[in-house]
């Protein structure tokens, strides 16, 4: 993390708390505590539980008029006893550093260190789960929102220093170039969303080559009554670091019921593409990346597929999914997930196309609610895993992985101004 001048926070206080605006100051301070016990990966005979206390510690400063706003996050992320006693390392990072001006009525910039997220946080996402949250980009984004449309055109360019020559940065898994464009129309109860993102990363082992990687889509959204359909696709073509031609899709469809005020049932199938094992004569790279979207909150809290390309070989991956959110009363809220996880596609391991079936995964959690400032959760989650997950991931099918954790988070409140 950069160590981070505190100055530069108490004089944006100070300005904030002369002007005619609203702005505050709110703090968070959230301890989790986990058991893992087949976490991430199969357990085996020589694995043993691993147990520790994680902590996320923000400090929100955010003030807002009629033609600017501006927000300062403040961030430590850290593992409880992982810098030795009497240590003096710093740790403190920015999290998110921008100002958004308003331009036109219908028309706003907003520039610095900032999230992204749209629909349904797939593609481009914050992670809420992660304690250091991101990924946060460096970006330059407009707004434009006029009756039923709005637009976001987003661009970044990375560096790791000041150049006096050329445009080398090649970081594993950072983008050097980042472009999207995010079109939503909104009618009675019928959403669509187009959009278009472009990637580009340095060609391995060059200094300035750039290669670009689009993905392009639709989603469809329909609501009615206790209903709602949703719909969406997406192609991803260009090139990678390599330099290998890109030609890969995403698929998602689901739909939701709420037979009740308190019950809500979801039911949907996901496909991402992969490469086809015994396909030697393709020279194109077939399976899709979900880019900068969450995966802790759609292919099981497990995290055995936060890298889908990485964590299926390339095979790409098909996931059934069914989720039960109870709202018990206005406090307490339970929540059950099960998922169905199959390779899309053939993978060969010792001469043999294996089966498809990795496994399915139980997860059921429950948020409880003391007060505005302050909730409890915790959660528990289960795999039953197939012959194929042990190959792809290792260790022993048979040991039943698990996994639990509890989470207490807190956000004071500290200053107020309206």
């Amino acid at each position: 993390m950069k160590k981070i001048k505190i100055s530069s926070l108490i004089l944006f206080l100070l300005i904030c708390y002369n002007a005619v605006a609203q702005f505050s100051v709110t703090g968070e301070l959230r301890p989790r505590f986990e058991y893992r016990n087949g976490y991430k990966q199969l357990r085996d005979s020589s694995t043993t539980t691993a147990c520790f206390v994680s902590q996320r510690t923000r400090l929100y400063a955010y003030y807002k008029t009629n033609k600017l706003a501006a927000r300062i996050t403040f961030y430590d992320a850290r593992i409880w006893g992982d810098e030795q006693l009497k240590s003096d390392i710093p740790g403190i990072g920015l999290y998110e550093g921008w100002a958004e001006l308003l331009l036109f009525d219908s028309l706003s910039m907003r520039i610095g260190r900032q999230e992204l997220s749209y629909n349904n946080n797939r593609l481009i996402a914050t992670s809420s789960w992660s304690q250091k949250g991101g990924p946060s980009h460096d970006a330059l984004l407009l707004k434009y929102k006029k009756g039923t449309w709005s637009a976001d055109f987003g661009a970044a360019f990375n560096q790791l220093k000041e150049q006096t020559y050329g445009t080398d940065y090649f970081v594993q898994d950072n983008y050097k170039t980042l472009n999207f464009l995010w079109l939503t129309k909104n009618f009675n109860n019928f959403k669509l969303n187009v959009a278009g993102i472009s990637d580009g990363f340095q060609k391995r082992n060059t200094h300035n080559t750039l290669y670009i990687r689009g993905t392009y889509g639709g989603i469809a959204e329909y609501k009615y009554s206790r209903f709602c359909f949703a719909l969406r696709t997406f192609l991803q073509t260009g090139k990678d670091t390599a330099g290998t031609d890109i030609n890969a899709y995403f698929f998602n469809m689901h739909i939701s019921y709420k037979p009740t005020k308190k019950l809500t049932l979801l039911a949907g199938l996901e496909y991402i593409s992969g490469n086809h094992a015994t396909d030697t004569l393709n020279n194109e790279v077939n399976y899709f990346s979900t880019l900068y979207g969450s995966t802790h909150t759609f292919n099981g809290n497990l995290d055995y597929f936060t890298d889908i390309p990485k964590h299926t070989k390339l095979a790409g991956l098909d996931n059934g999914y069914i989720f039960l959110t109870y709202k018990l009363n206005d406090k307490i809220l339970l929540k059950t997930d099960f998922h169905y996880f199959m390779l899309q596609n053939n993978y060969v391991y010792d001469s043999i196309i294996i089966d498809k079936y990795l496994g399915s995964e139980i997860d059921v959690s429950c948020k409880i609610d003391f007060s505005k400032e302050i909730n409890l959760q915790f959660g528990y989650s289960v795999m039953f895993a197939e012959d194929a997950m042990e190959i792809i991931t290792g260790g022993d099918k048979d040991l039943l992985p698990y996994w639990g954790w509890v989470m207490l988070t807190v956000k004071p409140e500290i200053f107020l101004q309206k």
